[in-house]
């Protein structure tokens, strides 16, 4: 709609620019999102945004559209460090491979959003930029590692945020936030200039100074991706359609690719499967009637809906399958070796093989359905903690509490993952206490569109005014504070 205004000179870039700024500085003290801003580029790329306009010329599909994107992400000329005090100092002289997707298609990219230290937690905190808190719920957490990603889509604060996603890091503060945010298929999401493992860790070691992003295909990690969160399903769509392209190196050798369609030509075609509920990670009974009643709302609009069906089968060959996601976690990422052994190479090769048969189980799975109806996480947005990830107890609504050293917790992002699959979160409602949760729509890889798209139908078929803020509204806990 922003691009569109501009467009058709309903408004200017410098306007909206300004607009956002000024929201930013009146209501994000509150809440703690856009930690590193670059207002005075924005300012200046506004206007030349504005001249372009008049010459009637196009940057592209976002052409004058002000954006946020993830700490981690390098931005030219800013700092980059993932929140780990040990990369202080590191400033960017490059953009990461999708923030300059974005660039290239018109966006003026207002600053950054916050993050926890390695982009490994469920919420956002850390001693370089402090906390995030849900807008929604002042005393609660926006969720991570995108949290402040989210937050800031939810204030207005943006029209498009990048963020990534390894373990739910774009989905679960999304649901958190009531917002819309979209795990890619891998491959589809290229995590290139993304701190700290955007340089090659034999090569530098130890970051000083400016960080240099490398576009070596070599480099990619093996379950991270980057994705955009967004308040539609709609902009999810946009902002995937300038990201998804080939990696640089492969691109420049002739590969080319283009996203399937969506599977179903409407809603009445949609075969969906619901498995919204398990024994082992219960979901919080509030959060639960809201998946029961958006799937409801799915059935009442036509679509074949299938309740209780595992793609596996059995609870416990899925627990399996979310044992090998850890084990993979664990073995590439030393920030998550907290949850358990470092692993050898010739481990790591053994679990990718099993990690084999998880994807032909899935691929079978998705012969029969477009798509899997899931949550996002067993719970909605809890209280800030101050305890680390592993010390911490979550609890939920008439379910047993949750503890933070069972890796379990992340079943319902980690099953996925694990698969390279992609994954959509729309918002679905609210609790009682006015937290909003989000549905999690997973499907084929490589069929982001369809996972999109459901979205879609889910954005049209319920309807609960105020699922999401607007522009131009804040929210309750922000108006309070204002």
């Amino acid at each position: 709609e922003q691009a569109s205004a501009i467009q058709f000179g309903r408004v200017s870039s410098q306007e909206l620019v300004k607009q956002h700024i000024d929201r930013i500085e009146r209501l994000d003290e509150a809440v703690n999102a856009v930690v590193v801003r670059t207002f005075e580029q924005a300012r200046l790329r506004a206007a030349q945004a504005d001249a372009a306009t008049a010459r009637h010329e196009s940057w592209g599909p976002l052409h004058g559209v002000p954006i946020t994107v993830k700490e981690a992400f390098m931005l030219t000329g800013t700092p980059t460090t993932s929140a780990i005090p040990e990369l202080d100092g590191c400033i960017a002289q490059a953009n990461a491979l999708g923030v300059q997707r974005l660039v290239d298609a018109g966006a003026i990219i207002l600053g950054k959003t916050n993050l926890p230290p390695y982009c490994a937690d469920l919420q956002s905190a850390n001693p370089v930029y402090g906390r995030t808190s849900n807008p929604h719920d002042l005393g609660r957490t926006a969720g991570g590692s995108s949290g402040g990603s989210a937050a800031a889509i939810a204030c207005g604060f943006a029209a498009l945020e990048l963020g990534s996603d390894i373990g739910g890091s774009i989905r679960t503060p999304a649901h958190f936030c009531g917002v819309c945010g979209h795990k890619p298929s891998y491959g589809l999401g290229h995590i290139h200039g993304h701190a700290p493992g955007a340089t090659h860790p034999a090569l530098d070691p130890r970051p000083q100074g400016k960080l240099r992003a490398r576009f070596d295909p070599s480099f990619h990690h093996q379950l991270a991706v980057a994705g955009p969160m967004a308040r539609s399903c709609a902009d999810l769509e946009l902002a995937m359609r300038l990201l998804a392209r080939p990696d640089p190196a492969l691109e420049r050798n002739g590969w080319s690719f283009s996203l399937p369609p969506p599977r179903m030509a409407d809603r009445a075609a949609l075969r969906a499967a619901a498995w919204l509920d398990t024994k082992a990670v219960p979901t919080d009974r509030e959060y639960l009637r809201l998946l029961e009643g958006a799937v409801a709302s799915l059935a009442d609009a036509g679509a074949q809906i299938d309740h209780g069906v595992q793609p596996f089968g059995t609870e416990e060959k899925a627990l399996q399958a979310m044992a090998i996601y850890v084990s993979l976690l664990q073995a590439g990422d030393p920030a998550f070796q907290q949850l358990g052994r470092a692993y050898s190479h010739g481990e790591w090769l053994a679990l990718e093989v099993k990690r084999s048969f998880i994807k032909d189980a899935f691929q079978a799975f998705f012969d029969s359905y477009d798509v899997l109806l899931c949550p996002a996480l067993p719970i909605p947005a809890f209280p800030h903690s101050s305890l680390g990830f592993t010390q911490r107890t979550y609890s939920g609504t008439g379910i047993p509490d949750f503890s933070g050293s069972d890796p379990n917790v992340g079943f319902w992002a980690g099953l996925f993952t694990v698969a390279d699959l992609p994954a959509t979160v729309v918002p679905v409602g609210r609790t009682p206490s006015g937290l909003p949760c989000g549905m999690q729509i997973v499907a084929g890889n490589f069929q982001d569109l369809t996972a999109i798209g459901v979205g879609k139908i889910l954005d049209n078929v319920i309807q609960e005014p105020g699922l999401r803020p607007l522009p131009a509204l804040a929210s309750k806990a922000l108006r309070s504070s204002d």
